[in-house]
């Protein structure tokens, strides 16, 4: 008898691939999920698929001395000396994980002493190098030992991540011995790319400013991923890294930052922009028909428009990126234009002026009052 076996195709996997690219935008990870699923076997992989070395730090075992530096008096005064671990991973050539583990386990006076590391990477009077990544591993409080929700200051810090892996992934492991990919669908750092993403966001949340900062109620919420100004920067800052068509992977990564009824929309709108090439609009601000535009997709052009003209800081880029902004405030759209106008002559090169295409609109808006009197000059 012949046994066939079925055909296993190999598809991206959104939590390698979110973790990935947090790890490159200097976005710390939470992962959280039940004890013994194997959230420390997973970052052992996964540094191990990256040829990176891993710090792992039990943080319930830790004082907050461990986080925010020992202090040592010296002729000069008072050095905070961090410990062995951050020593460790600085001194790394090109970088590694520090993975906290235990967070919710860990008393709020560590978890307090913790927050400089995860947002800043600072240890003591240590800073770790851009090249190390901060993953954070809890259990759900209720099933961990002594355990405390995240205060709001310490979870704002972190995109989220619900782990539970499937009994297939578990059974793969058992055969193959839990390796993973050493690459993913996450794209390398552009500058143009990161302008993009913020410009989106910023975009959306033009569309929906109720959104931007947003409390939980209850301390069970605020102690998971909720939106703020932080968290939405953060959340453009992944988005750059990460495939435009890999949309699981991007809806994984702003529900873990920003909380999933935020998430949901945002994904939920930028599919429905379809939004045309910055880089077209451009060439020829006229290829646009401004004057048939809703005020809230022609804001998201002419924000991505700014954004990839002004990404590599040129005074070349700053004076095209005035180019469509005078043809949409001509089509009746001067508050949307307005909006972007501001922000670029926030942006002004030393020694350079608008170009004089753009100084007849710029007076509209000025008299208008959309802008300060002294910018039109």
């Amino acid at each position: 008898m012949t046994t066939t076996l079925p055909t296993i195709q190999r598809q991206s996997n959104p939590l390698l691939t979110v973790m990935r690219a947090a790890g490159r935008a200097g976005v710390a990870v939470l992962l959280r999920g039940k004890p013994g699923i194997g959230k420390s076997a997973l970052m052992a992989a996964l540094a191990d698929a990256e040829g990176l070395p891993m710090e792992t730090v039990i943080a319930s075992l830790r004082e907050p001395a461990d986080f925010a530096g020992l202090p040592v008096v010296q002729a000069g005064g008072v050095d905070l000396a961090p410990p062995s671990w951050a020593s460790r991973l600085a001194a790394a050539e090109n970088g590694g994980y520090l993975f906290l583990d235990e967070l919710t386990t860990a008393p709020p006076a560590v978890q307090a002493a913790a927050l400089r590391v995860v947002l800043d990477r600072v240890v003591g009077d240590l800073t770790l190098p851009h090249g190390v990544r901060i993953v954070a591993a809890a259990n759900p409080p209720e099933q961990a030992a002594d355990g405390w929700d995240l205060a709001a200051p310490l979870a704002n810090r972190f995109l989220h991540i619900d782990h539970e892996p499937s009994t297939d992934d578990w059974i793969d492991g058992m055969i193959t011995g839990f390796t993973l990919p050493a690459s993913g669908r996450v794209l390398d750092y552009n500058p143009v790319l990161r302008a993009a993403a913020r410009a989106e966001v910023a975009a959306f949340i033009r569309t929906r400013p109720d959104l931007l900062h947003v409390l939980p109620e209850d301390d069970a919420a605020t102690g998971r991923a909720w939106p703020s100004n932080r968290t939405w920067t953060m959340t453009a800052d992944v988005l750059a890294f990460l495939d435009p068509g890999d949309t699981p992977a991007a809806l994984l990564a702003v529900t873990g930052l920003v909380g999933e009824g935020p998430a949901t929309e945002f994904i939920t709108w930028r599919a429905m922009q379809d939004l045309p090439d910055p880089a077209d609009v451009l060439a020829n601000p006229e290829s646009v028909a401004w004057a048939d535009l809703e005020p809230s997709r022609a804001w998201a052009i002419l924000t991505g428009v700014t954004a990839y003209a002004t990404a590599d800081r040129t005074k070349g880029g700053w004076i095209d990126a005035w180019k469509p902004l005078a043809v949409a405030a001509t089509a009746g759209l001067q508050d949307v234009a307005a909006a972007n106008a501001r922000a670029l002559l926030n942006t002004r090169p030393t020694n350079t002026n608008p170009p004089a295409s753009a100084r007849a609109f710029l007076s509209i808006l000025s008299d208008a009052g959309l802008i300060p009197t002294e910018a039109a000059a």
